[in-house]
């Protein structure tokens, strides 16, 4: 019974101590992590623009026909 209580205790601990480790492993650093924002950011800004500059395109066009 003690042996078996030992050994689940060894278990636990090192499954908690080694469980961490792997879960950090994949992330990404925060150097990282900021750059790829602002990279994402920029692109969201120019597809913006660039609905903005054909919607204002469009809305010309109609003012242009209606007259």
């Amino acid at each position: 019974m003690i042996k078996s209580l030992i050994s689940a205790t060894v278990c636990a601990a090192c499954l908690l101590s080694v469980t961490p480790v792997f879960a950090a492993e994949n992330t990404i650093p925060q150097g990282k992590r900021d750059e790829m924002s602002q990279k994402y950011t920029e692109n969201q800004i120019k597809q913006q623009n660039t609905e903005n500059r054909e919607a204002n395109h469009n809305v010309d066009r109609l003012i242009t026909n209606r007259k």
